[in-house]
């Protein structure tokens, strides 16, 4: 368990914030590294930003086995794992020579890394501790996502301006190794599925459905609620991504300076991990379909203002965009998490849960390069962005569905 017997559900949610806010500020460093990479190498953009679509894919890939791994081995050890994969990738990125090597380090290993140290173990561990309040409980511990990027990403700038990139990648990997393992080691000990995870449901007010097994992996993948959940995992992304990878170029095309979209998205940042608070307490209060879909109302909205900003580009639609995108995104993830455990909570959680994380990352590879080709072929985002919307609409549905009593869980 976390902390030991006598510690309280804050010590868990401290820990997984800590940790999903390293790892993730420390993956999404890369965007940081992008620049003085092409400079120093002069390799394409096209060729390096694949690094990031490749590390999309092999996390997805990864999530079913990342996810079965915590049903057998418990989340510590997981955790464990996955920090060290990041923080060493980190350390042996300062020594690439070769795009391969990059390839090979940041998109395949420091993935493994992300999908160990991110929010699959993360959420299974959360989902073992709090049964009320778990959407609120697990969009708390996922705001740490955001917060992380905000910090780390500055930090790295500072450090390749002072260091140069290559000493900048070996102290934020050193810096993570110390931070993480120290912190995991102590702070966790495994919880194995059965009596001590119920025994750690302090929260619940349903002490028989916490000790239950709950369904297998077959079962769960045999309900057609797991497959609807499925399809909401895989098209959040899509109504997401091909926005955000793409926010900067499409402002700076429309005349806005470089140091007003920085602030601009900076502030989508923060927004996102009160968003991922917010909506979680909506999903316990009024439920997880209505929570998404007020989600999903943001994110249309903010796109919808990015739209109006190509016909009249005014400051203030950037403003808008930032607080209702910024809001929206990320809020699937806690609700996402919660609702899963609602249905298929117990000794294989991780394993469904890790699965249904495939079909996000399946989405979340297609999303940025569908954007990026409709630019390429008719100059602007618009039709990409509008498919971006229409998304908003299939996720929504797909929550709702999955709410519907229809369903049957076995």
């Amino acid at each position: 368990m976390v902390g030991g017997p006598g510690a309280a559900p804050w010590v868990a949610l401290t820990i997984v914030w800590l940790t999903l806010a390293t790892s993730y500020g420390l993956y999404f460093s890369f965007s940081i590294f992008f620049v003085p990479l092409i400079e120093e190498f002069r390799w394409s953009r096209g060729l390096t930003a694949g690094i990031f679509s490749l590390s999309t894919v092999v996390q997805g890939l990864a999530s079913p086995i990342v996810g079965t791994l915590v049903d057998r081995l418990g989340p510590r050890r997981v955790l464990l794992a996955g920090a060290a994969l990041l923080g060493t990738a980190s350390i042996l990125a300062s020594r690439i020579q070769h795009l391969w090597e990059l390839y090979l380090i940041t998109g395949v290993m420091a993935a493994l890394g992300m999908a160990g140290a991110g929010w699959v173990p993360a959420g299974v561990l959360l989902s073992r501790w709090f049964a009320r309040r778990r959407g609120g409980m697990i969009g708390l511990a996922f705001s740490g996502m955001g917060i992380g990027v905000l910090v780390v990403g500055p930090v790295a700038q500072y450090l390749i301006v002072q260091t140069g990139w290559r000493r900048a990648s070996l102290l934020l990997g050193v810096a993570t190794l110390l931070l993480l393992i120290p912190l995991l080691w102590f702070g966790v000990k495994s919880v194995t599925p059965g009596g001590s995870e119920a025994s750690l449901r302090r929260d619940s007010s349903s002490p028989d459905r916490a000790a239950s097994a709950g369904p297998s992996v077959r079962q769960a993948l045999l309900t057609r609620r797991f497959w609807v959940l499925f399809l909401a995992s895989f098209v959040t992304p899509l109504a997401v991504m091909p926005v955000f990878v793409h926010q900067v170029a499409f402002a700076v095309d429309q005349g806005f300076s470089r140091m007003f979209v920085a602030s601009i998205f900076g502030l989508s940042g923060v927004l996102s991990s009160v968003g991922r608070v917010c909506f979680g307490v909506i999903s316990d209060r009024v439920g997880r379909a209505q929570a998404a879909t007020l989600s999903f109302c943001c994110t249309a909205g903010g796109t919808l203002a990015l739209l109006v900003a190509e016909i009249s580009p005014h400051p203030g639609l950037l403003y808008a965009y930032a607080i209702l995108f910024g809001l929206g995104f990320g809020a699937r993830g806690p609700i996402m998490t919660a609702m899963a455990t609602d249905f298929f909570g117990g000794e294989r959680f991780g394993a469904i849960y890790g699965i249904l994380n495939f079909g996000n990352g399946i989405g979340a590879a297609l999303g940025p390069w569908y954007s990026g080709l409709v630019h390429d072929l008719t100059g602007s985002y618009r039709w990409a962005f509008v498919t971006s919307m229409s998304f908003c609409g299939v996720g929504a549905a797909c929550f709702w569905a999955a709410a519907s009593r229809r369903l049957d869980v076995r």
